[in-house]
């Protein structure tokens, strides 16, 4: 590592006696004669040659003493202590030289790198490292290290520049292989990395770490079952933490077997009942599959056993404000909020989802004004799809429709399809609730001449503002332009029934049905309205089944089957079902009303008085709606309709 005896000395000659110009310009010597420093350099290579550490560093201490301000002595001296092992010491001497050689840069890199706690001590350790890439022997070395370093600091594309010069000269070493795939997958090549990665797997020393990039480079690729597989295969030949199969538990739910899923979860939980990860995602599970109240008890132990977790508390916000329990709700996201504020959590996008949760809970809550500081803090940049929700939800709570579409028009949004969408669709809405129909028309044309997801996002538009019939003669016009778009066909089909041509919107659910025998939602719409019109009911239960099978956390889809069996008069069938409907989505009217319709049908008139107040506090939106409930209510409690 240290340079020979013979060069340093040369240097010095040079650098301290050997100056151009006359005797009177020579520096003079500080302190001591020079030939005595000279010495002591001699007789410390002398004693480090012959394994004598303690005495050579001895000696170069002493010399490094007598001239402190000779940089190639420091260089020296800083090398000596290197290779003896003595670091920070080491560290120390090197940076006090100032400017080194390619072998003190690349030296002084080593060991700044592996000591670095954070990115600014990484950075000045790669600073030195692109230094040290041509010093011999160290320059493979310093250049591994860089790359590694590199990687660390998620600079993947540099990192690939460095590993690709490793590979040209060391093409067959696995500990390249391993780092080609750790520095492609941050480059976001996840096939090239995959590819590097399983050969790396291959070797028994690297298989554990390259296995677990591998994971991860397919979980980044979204290629979720791949990744289970994978991690599910390595766990049972290899055995795994609890925390490995919390993690194989997560892959397999986001490639969509949420059974196997919940097996593997139970048997994390068996093993450790307070396990933080396992917890979280059987929540997620069971909240996802309706089941509130699991929900809500995994949360809850979650939060029990980690009192300062963030994500537990989070998550069982999130779950409150759905079950409409908002005073605990947002206690739970003013403790996240503070910890926000004292630092705690260093992470912007965590505050931006804590001020989006309080937002959201105070719309929920109908508090506009409150809402608006909370908003505010959901991001200085471009805001993200669900922010400008909010923000629309915002406009439409207040009423405040001009206003709003003046927002969105000067708002500058993430540059997404999705998210563009949002906002010309809510610009739209509000120019027509505002009277502004012109500007409205410059929207709305650019969104019907779009593809078939901009044109459902316009006939949204106007089916919010109850323009049906308008919402018929565009899908007509677009269908001829698209053809076969399904979505635009089920709107279509939608927008007929709305604007009260209901056998033509039957025909054109048929016709899609032909064509798409398997859509849920055309399924559950037909169905819904054969039901409601006390038609072709078994035909309506068939459709119904298949939809609730399809999806059967779908609270609408089992109120629809509820109802067509209510239509038939299978009341205890009508009752597993609306019951299941209520349960999955309980802030729904429609929903309410059935089950209200239900009781009373069986008599009891308090608990159908219950459920038509609760349909009424949940917002009737149809028309007439809220005057029908009104009547039942007062038909089966006596009392005036509100």
């Amino acid at each position: 590592m240290r340079r020979s005896l013979g060069i340093i000395l040369a240097v010095w000659a040079v650098a301290r006696w050997a100056a151009p110009g006359t005797e009177t310009e020579r520096p003079e010597p500080v302190g001591v004669a020079r030939p005595e420093v000279l010495a002591l350099v001699a007789q410390a290579e002398t004693r480090l040659a012959g394994g004598e550490y303690a005495e050579g560093l001895r000696l170069f201490r002493r010399a490094a003493e007598l001239d402190p301000a000779n940089p190639e002595l420091a260089e020296e001296f800083g090398l000596a202590l290197a290779e003896a092992g003595v670091n920070d010491e080491a560290v120390t001497q090197l940076q006090k030289a100032g400017s080194l050689t390619a072998n003190g840069e690349a030296t002084l890199g080593l060991l700044m790198a592996p000591a670095a706690q954070d990115p600014q001590g990484l950075e000045a350790a790669i600073a030195h490292l692109r230094r040290g890439l041509d010093a011999i022997p160290q320059g493979t070395q310093a250049r591994l290290i860089l790359a590694q370093s590199l990687v660390r600091l998620g600079k993947g594309a540099e990192a690939w520049e460095q590993v690709e010069v490793l590979l040209d000269d060391h093409p067959d070493d696995p500990r390249l292989w391993l780092l080609a795939g750790e520095s492609l997958r941050l480059t976001g090549k996840f096939d090239d990395s995959a590819a590097y990665l399983k050969r790396a797997s291959e070797v028994p020393e690297l298989r554990q770490r390259a296995i677990l990039q591998l994971v991860d480079t397919l979980a980044s690729a979204r290629k979720f079952k791949e990744a289970a597989d994978v991690l599910g295969e390595f766990l049972k030949k290899e055995g795994g933490t609890l925390a490995g199969l919390a993690r194989w538990a997560t892959l397999l739910a986001r490639s969509g077997d949420r059974a196997k899923a919940g097996e593997v979860l139970d048997k994390v939980l068996a093993g450790d009942p307070d396990q933080r990860d396992a917890l979280l995602l059987k929540a997620l599970l069971d909240a996802g599959d309706g089941h509130l109240d699991a929900a809500e008890q995994s949360y809850r132990r979650a939060l029990a056993a980690h009192p300062d977790d963030p994500d537990a508390a989070m998550g069982l916000a999130r779950l409150l404000i759905e079950l409409r329990k908002l005073a605990e709700a947002r206690t739970l996201l003013n403790e996240v909020w503070k910890q926000v504020e004292d630092r705690k959590i260093e992470s912007d996008d965590a505050a931006v989802e804590v001020a989006q949760e309080r937002a959201t809970l105070e719309l929920l809550d109908h508090r506009a004004d409150a809402a608006l500081p909370w908003l505010k803090k959901c991001g200085n940049g471009a805001m993200e799809r669900r922010t400008l929700a909010l923000w629309g939800e915002y406009f439409r709570l207040r009423e405040a429709y001009a206003e709003g579409a003046a927002f969105l028009r000067d708002a500058k949004t993430e540059d997404d399809p999705e998210t563009s969408r949002l906002q010309s669709s809510l610009l739209a809405e509000f120019s027509l609730a505002s009277g502004d129909d012109a500007g409205a028309a410059k929207v709305l044309e650019k969104l019907m001449s779009g593809d078939a997801d901009d044109v459902v996002t316009g006939l949204g538009v106007l089916d919010r503002r109850k323009r049906f019939k308008e919402a018929v003669s565009r899908a007509r016009d677009a269908l001829v332009r698209l053809g076969d778009a399904p979505g635009v066909q089920f709107t279509y089909a939608a927008a007929l029934e709305r604007s009260g041509a209901w056998d033509d919107a039957v025909a054109q659910f048929r016709k899609l049905l032909a064509k798409h025998p398997d859509d849920a939602a055309a399924l559950n719409y037909l169905g819904y309205m054969f039901a409601d019109k006390g038609v072709h009911l078994e035909e309506a239960r068939d459709m119904l089944i298949k939809a609730v099978r399809a999806e059967p956390a779908s609270g609408a889809f089992q109120d629809s089957l509820g109802w067509v069996y209510f239509r038939l008069g299978e009341i205890d069938r009508a009752e597993k079902y609306l019951t299941e409907a209520v349960r999955l989505d309980p802030f729904d009217a429609t929903v309410q009303e059935h089950i209200g319709d239900l009781l009373r049908a069986r008599g009891d008139k308090t608990k159908a008085a219950a459920a038509y107040r609760q349909a009424l506090a949940n917002n009737p939106e149809e028309d007439g709606q809220k005057e029908r409930i009104g009547k039942k209510l007062a038909e089966v409690a006596g009392a005036a309709a509100p």
